[in-house]
């Protein structure tokens, strides 16, 4: 008897007694679920700067003006130059004048930039750089708009430019004129003469006069913008190419005191700063009615998170100002702010990362009674602990060391059922590593929801992910992505299942966080491995779960089977979490295979690959066809790989 081994598209003959020791055993006869649509999802977060940098179009860091003086040699230091920490100011020909930070009834914040020039021939001015003075990158030939808001008691003329890093070259020129006597917005649009991936923009005195700065911002034109938004198009594609059908806009973010959802409505420059969780001069030029707008115009389904201490009444406003008609007062607000229909939103978050006692249940209850006494369907998600540990009942979790029972759960629990509502809790779960999710990470997901269906019977409750959380973003966290997606999809109890973190610009990672799925710079977007495993379970995805068995002393593979609807295609999952290859004999039982080749698409590397602006595409999914043999079959799975078999 023989066997043929296939793998990558090629045979080899081997005897019966060299038959792979692993098994694989797939019952097409016996469909045990529904798997979920909604696990290939996520997470954004204004964290290394996902926000500004990231997917919004402002290409200005330090719009406002609010970050301390710098010294002349761009450190914060006693040596102040005047000039607002992002900005730097410069001189040509014989120009004298000054720079210094006025608090004298500033646009926004606490202070603005004011620039004297007194005599000399020449220019004055200050520039940004964009994200942490990184550069920002001009095409030859595309427009670029933007505004200011500045002060001057007099009329004067200022200028606005593109230009070369350093001053050397301007790509163009605008000269603006104020009225005088008071702030007020003057409108530009600039078109480079040349490409630049590194340049900076300008805003200039070649007179005499004295000029106080507000606020800056400068975008591409709509070639640039993704559907007319202020969002960033190539970034927007990528996250839509990436497979996401769900986002979260939360996490840590959102815990900041200044953080509320009123603040981000409104025009963009009389936004007000704040001191944010992860940059003390945050701002919310692009916050959640934002995200509610790139989520629908990519068809995704958003899921907002908001800070716990926002107010019932606040909380109510915004699900009039998210679904109520344009003629309801918040309806009416957001239609002025550019959306005249209801978001039709579903689902929303209170808190991240709360430990889920007396006192989180009070501010939870008072905001849920409001939304679901106006609207039961509305579902709310609990902020709930974090990281999950091999721990049995009562719960005693890392992050919130002091709950000692779920006696607020079973508030929450009940609340829900007695208004008719559904509820959902969220619990992060850690995937550093390809043995992520842990068995007792599982075990402890399984026990939770066993407790809370104990605890209220009847209720409509779901557990979710809202953070598969690592500080990696290599072939390692990829795997252990696909890991925990096969096994929560297996598991059945959890309604969504969130990466985070959707967006991490090149280099600029400033807090431990390196995790992003999708990496940008000002010129170019690449996706890392956890990004291209989405992608992969995106596009594949089948909604009828079957009964999947690995059978072997010590196998690496963890396997998830699914089906089509009509039964015609049968996808295995399968992560190889050992660092050796492993041949394993697919057995399918009530599926007959129609065609004569498989179609494999596969992600593998060492566990510390990861793709650099240098080589992008060092890690990215290969495709190929197996040509099939007789029976049985047997397939050879590489090291640390994710691979995809579709059966037909």
């Amino acid at each position: 008897m023989f066997i043929i081994l296939l793998s990558f598209g090629r045979a080899d003959e081997i005897t019966a007694r060299d038959a792979p020791a692993t098994s694989i055993a797939v019952d097409a006869g016996r469909v045990v679920g529904h798997t979920n649509r909604l696990f290939t999802g996520s997470c954004l977060e204004d964290v290394n700067h996902e926000v500004y940098g990231g997917i919004y179009s402002q290409m200005v860091f330090g719009e406002g003006f609010q970050e301390p003086t710098v010294a002349a040699g761009g450190e914060t230091g006693s040596e102040q130059t005047g000039v607002s920490g992002m900005w730097r100011s410069f001189r040509r020909g014989t120009a004298l004048g000054s720079y210094e930070i006025s608090k004298d009834n500033p646009w926004i914040g606490i202070q603005c930039q004011r620039m004297s020039f007194f005599s000399g021939e020449g220019e004055l001015g200050v520039e940004n750089e964009g994200l942490n003075r990184i550069g920002m990158s001009f095409s030859r030939g595309k427009t670029y708009e933007g505004e200011l808001v500045v002060r001057t008691a007099n009329p004067v003329a200022l200028v606005v430019a593109l230009e070369a890093r350093g001053g050397g070259a301007s790509y163009c020129r605008q000269t603006l004129r104020t009225r005088g006597g008071g702030w007020e917005r003057v409108d530009f649009s600039l078109t480079p003469a040349a490409d630049d991936p590194c340049g900076r923009f300008s805003i200039i005195l070649g007179q005499p006069g004295q000029i106080d700065i507000g606020y800056a911002f400068v975008q591409p034109g709509n070639w640039g913008r993704f559907c007319g938004l202020p969002v960033r198009k190539d970034v927007a594609e990528a996250l839509i190419a990436e497979g996401n059908t769900v986002m979260r806009y939360g996490g840590a973010m959102i815990n900041a005191p200044g953080y509320r959802w009123k603040k981000m409505i409104g025009p963009r420059d009389r936004r007000q700063p704040y001191s944010g969780t992860w940059y003390p001069f945050s701002t919310d030029g692009w916050g959640i009615p934002d995200f509610l707008d790139f989520c629908e115009a990519a068809h995704v389904v958003p899921i907002p998170t908001f800070n716990l201490n926002e107010t019932p009444r606040d909380m109510s406003d915004f699900l009039e100002f998210a679904n109520g008609p344009a003629t309801s007062n918040w309806g009416k607000v957001r239609a002025a702010n550019g959306h005249p229909e209801p978001y039709r939103l579903r689902c929303m978050e209170i808190g991240n990362e709360e430990a889920v006692d007396d006192g989180y249940w009070k501010k939870f209850s008072a905001i849920a009674e409001k939304i679901w006494t106006a609207d039961p369907s509305m579902i709310l998600v609990v902020g709930d602990c974090w990281y999950l540990q091999p721990i049995s009942y009562p719960f005693n979790f890392r992050g919130a060391p002091h709950i000692a029972s779920l006696a607020a759960h079973q508030r929450i629990l009940n609340l829900a059922k007695r208004l008719g509502a559904e509820v959902w809790i969220d619990v992060h779960v850690a995937t550093e590593t390809p043995d992520d999710p842990s068995p007792g990470q599982i075990a402890t997901l399984q026990s939770l929801s066993q407790a809370l269906v104990a605890l209220a019977p009847g209720a409509k409750f779901k557990l979710t992910t809202f953070e598969l959380n690592a500080n990696v973003h290599g072939m390692q966290r990829a795997l252990a992505n696909a890991h925990a997606i096969n096994v929560f999809q297996r598991l059945g109890i959890q309604a969504t299942v969130i990466s985070a973190n959707a967006l991490q610009p090149d280099g600029q990672n400033d807090n431990g966080w390196d995790q992003g799925l999708v990496f940008l710079s000002p010129t170019r977007v690449w996706f890392q491995p956890p990004a291209y495993v989405m992608q992969m379970l995106s596009r594949s995805y089948l909604p009828l779960r079957l009964d999947a068995q690995v059978a072997a002393p010590r196998s690496r593979l963890d396997v998830t089977a699914t089906m089509s609807d009509d039964r015609r295609a049968l996808l295995l999952s399968v992560v190889n979490m050992g660092n050796t290859a492993e041949a394993a004999a697919i057995q399918l039982r009530g599926f007959t295979i129609t065609r004569g080749t498989v179609k494999v698409e596969q992600l593998s590397g060492r566990p510390e690959a990861t793709n650099t602006a240098r080589f992008p595409d060092h890690i990215v999914p290969v495709k190929h066809d197996w040509i099939l043999g007789p029976d049985p079959l047997v397939y050879t799975f590489p090291a640390d790989s994710l691979s995809l078999l579709r059966f037909q």
